[in-house]
């Protein structure tokens, strides 16, 4: 028929039509070639107001050809393997013990790069640093209003262990405190100070444009870093129960002396980082003062049941609660004279708690009736 004729004349003329087109696209199609990227370079310069020494190098990055902007990072943490606790299940039982809070002293934190805190004059670092920590262990119920020391002991690194282990213990005895919390600051350089005190004049304009769209992004050099190192130990043994190394990293803009914990120094980038890195160490230093046993000095006479219990009801004790009565065992070197170890050895009696103070207790030994020696009172 002629309808039939021509709609198949039309199918026909229709698809040569759709072959060719698509022959014509593949044949003028040219590969997009990628565009070479040039980096342009400043020569620095070396006046800088302070001196700020053993700075890292930053490692190169490859350049790309287009900056996407990304959130700031949370604060980095790098596993430290010195790490010498480990929590178990045996000691993480949750029980209503574990709620009680810890008596803690906290020292200062030395900087074993003086110079790297030069930059905004951050050297109170020292004290503000563990008051941080001190601050959101309180606030999280982990331990009552710790004792702050402003001096420090020795670097772990540097120190005979059992003789910093008696130093502890002799702290901890003065404070009457269960824990005892120092650490070391081991850096704050910055990795390109010259990005900040002298730039040129294109990183000027990167500073400004990145301050501007409040941008972080591999480009800006101004990174400044930061890592501290915490060590909690047992205050009647002297044993390490806890050490960790944290780092990270942030963007130092600010040109002036600020000083460390200022309302400007919390404003930056850099600050900011810090922030979060203390809040997890004290998180995890949190962990482990909760899974350690109350344990609280006993002032006794001999031949006497009656006890004076150093804790009270500000670490949550009431009036009936019973403690294990453990005795302080102090046991000399055989090569050494001046150095000692401690063990606590269980000695079977309990102790009840009569009357109840907010800094201290009274108790009653039951099944025994004569002491001689240190003892301690654990919870169960």
């Amino acid at each position: 028929m002629p309808i039939r004729s021509r709609l198949l004349r039309l199918m026909i003329i229709l698809a040569t039509t759709s072959f060719a087109a698509d022959g014509w696209a593949m044949g003028d199609f040219k590969p997009v070639q990628p565009k070479a990227t040039a980096s342009a370079g400043e020569p620095a310069n070396t006046s800088l107001p302070f001196d700020n020494q053993s700075i890292p190098k930053a490692s190169t990055t490859a350049p790309v050809e287009e900056v996407t902007p990304a959130p700031k990072p949370t604060a980095t943490v790098v596993e430290s393997k010195a790490e010498s606790y480990q929590r178990g299940n045996n000691q993480c039982r949750s029980n209503e013990n574990n709620l009680l809070q810890k008596s803690l002293l906290l020292t200062a934190f030395p900087r074993i790069n003086p110079s790297s805190s030069n930059a905004g004059a951050l050297n109170d670092a020292e004290h503000q640093l563990p008051q941080m920590l001190g601050e959101q262990l309180v606030a999280k119920k982990r331990a009552i209003a710790p004792v702050q020391l402003n001096a420090s002991l020795p670097s772990p690194a540097l120190s005979d262990d059992t003789l910093l282990a008696q130093q502890i213990q002799k702290l901890a005895r003065n404070q009457h405190t269960q824990l005892v919390l120092t650490g070391e600051i081991i850096d704050m350089a910055m990795t390109h100070p010259e990005a900040t005190y002298n730039p040129g004049l294109y990183t000027r304009f990167l500073n400004g444009l990145f301050d501007f769209i409040e941008m972080k992004n591999r480009f800006d050099k101004r990174e400044r870093v930061f890592s501290f190192q915490v060590n909690l130990r047992d205050g009647f043994t002297g044993q390490t129960l806890f050490s960790k190394r944290y780092d990270t990293y942030g963007i130092w803009g600010l040109t002036k002396d600020v000083g460390f914990g200022s309302p400007l120094f919390w404003k930056t980038d850099y600050g900011q980082q810090i922030k979060g890195l203390v809040k997890m160490a004290s998180k995890e230093v949190g962990a482990v003062v909760q899974c350690q046993p109350y344990i609280a000095q006993i002032d006794s006479r001999p031949g006497q049941t009656q006890i004076l219990l150093q804790g009270g009801a500000n670490n949550g004790l009431r009036s009936g609660d019973t403690l294990a009565l453990y005795q302080m065992v102090v046991q000399g070197s055989e090569t050494d004279y001046d150095k000692h170890e401690v063990r606590l050895v269980n000695r079977n009696a309990a102790i009840e708690l009569r009357e109840v103070y907010p800094s201290h207790s009274i108790g009653v030994i039951s099944g025994t009736s004569y002491l001689t020696g240190q003892f301690l009172a654990v919870s169960p």
